[in-house]
């Protein structure tokens, strides 16, 4: 409504009318100078068609694709605003995606859209290609300018060949998730080709084709490797002078070569498989690293290495205890007390008791001038575990925070008697507490 005189209307009564915008309103009823008494009702009214398309595009952005489409059917109105959106998800799950798959979405059709996508200047792309339904990758995928975000699932069958003249200018991550290169070289060809890389994530890798898979970059920021699957023959090499954060959770490789880490802050690390192949090269080369987690079976398997690597960076350590090796864990011939003194550093260490197999013949170092905080979980009231505290508060000199955190189920009042025996123990710090929960 551009225009309206009723100077003489008193009364009004709106029943199912639905203005254009806020100015139609406006416009209305400011040409009706006499109005008393307006009456107004909203049944059955389409107010969200009248909102602007950008707000029906952020409304829809947040429904699937399937949802996204069946809107079209609404009205003219909302016919080709899906058109509009700036992301689109597509996920061919259950039967009447299925039929719709068969019947329209071949390879050719799904390499267009990437092919559109591509020459539309897309940031972020995620794709899930299953097996037997792609056997092509589109060309124009790899040498994608604007891509800034980049995570590929290609459930194994697919083998990924990365061509020679990839070209990512602008690609900053990557995830990959069941990925099985062709060979060497497709690695290589993919890496070298996202010269702004800073976060790789692989997991669920196949190595059957790989030799050495060669993790080589000098923006490389953070890098997670999760589940390689026939590795007993390949290698890994991770070159990147610029990593500040390694997530490993795996069985050992073959061999490794761990080279230019010396920016590594935070490690945390997870192997699995037993004690037949040495990981001293890898433990050597992550030495650098200043905040430290490990698993109870990396424990062991670090033990285990001659000479015993000294990590004379680091300052916080972190040991995570399975549920399921505890049992285990009489057969250990060293544990903990082993690699306190191989960390000369160390400010804040964090623990279940039964990592401790036994106190420290010589007072490691790090205990006599440099540990701060101590948090051990699973601790109970026997006699050997409350040793292990007073061990730690008698040599303890710049202690200044020992957490206790108790078994399951125990009772406030044998909480209570724990506080009692430790408060009453010699400590060696000036200015400590001690919290048990």
């Amino acid at each position: 409504i551009l225009f309206v005189h009723l100077p003489n209307l008193n009364t009004l009564h709106l029943e199912s009318v639905g203005f254009l915008n806020d100015g139609s309103v406006e416009n209305f009823l400011s040409g009706c100078s006499s109005l008393e008494d307006m009456q107004v009702k909203m049944e059955n009214v389409d107010r969200i068609s009248g909102l602007h398309d950008s707000i029906l595009i952020h409304i829809l952005s947040f429904l699937s694709a399937k949802q996204v489409i069946r809107t079209s059917i609404l009205s003219t109105r909302w016919r080709y605003l899906f058109a509009l959106l700036p992301n689109l998800h597509f996920d061919f799950e259950g039967d009447l995606w299925r039929r719709v798959y068969t019947t329209m979405i071949d390879p050719d059709r799904f390499n267009a859209w990437i092919s559109a996508a591509v020459h539309r200047g897309v940031k972020h792309l995620d794709l899930n290609i299953s097996p037997g339904k792609f056997t092509t990758r589109p060309a124009v995928l790899f040498t994608c300018r604007t891509l800034v975000t980049l995570k590929l699932c290609m459930e194994f069958d697919f083998v990924l060949d990365v061509p020679k003249g990839a070209h990512f200018p602008n690609l900053k991550t990557i995830y990959l998730e069941e990925v099985n290169f062709l060979n060497d070289d497709s690695v290589k060809s993919l890496l070298s080709g996202c010269t702004s890389l800073e976060d790789l994530v692989i997991e669920k890798f196949l190595m059957s084709n790989i030799s050495n898979f060669n993790i080589s970059h000098h923006l490389l920021k953070r890098l997670t490797l999760l589940y390689t699957y026939q590795s007993d023959y390949g290698w890994i090499t991770i070159d990147a002078p610029n990593l500040v954060y390694l997530e490993y959770d795996d069985e050992l490789v073959a061999g490794y070569s761990l080279q230019n880490l010396q920016s590594l802050v935070k490690a945390d690390i997870d192997i699995s498989n037993s004690l037949e192949i040495d990981g001293s090269t890898f433990f050597r080369g992550i030495c650098n690293v200043r905040s430290l987690i490990l698993s109870d079976t990396s424990l062991e398997l670090l033990l285990s290495c001659e000479p015993l690597p000294v990590f004379a960076n680091l300052v916080k350590l972190k040991i995570h205890c399975s549920n399921d090796l505890r049992p285990y864990y009489d057969q250990w011939e060293k544990g903990l007390e082993t690699l306190l003194s191989s960390l000369p550093e160390l400010e804040k260490l964090e623990f279940n008791q039964e990592a401790l197999i036994s106190l420290p013949e010589k007072v490691p170092s790090c205990l006599l001038s440099k540990l701060k905080s101590i948090k051990i979980s699973g601790f109970t009231d026997e006699r050997d575990c409350i040793g292990k505290a007073k061990y730690f508060l008698k040599n303890g000199r710049a202690l200044e925070k020992l957490t206790i955190r108790t078994a399951l189920r125990y009772s406030e009042e044998r909480k209570s008697k724990i506080s009692k025996v430790l408060s009453a123990s010699p400590w060696e710090s000036k200015h400590f507490c001690i919290f048990i929960f």
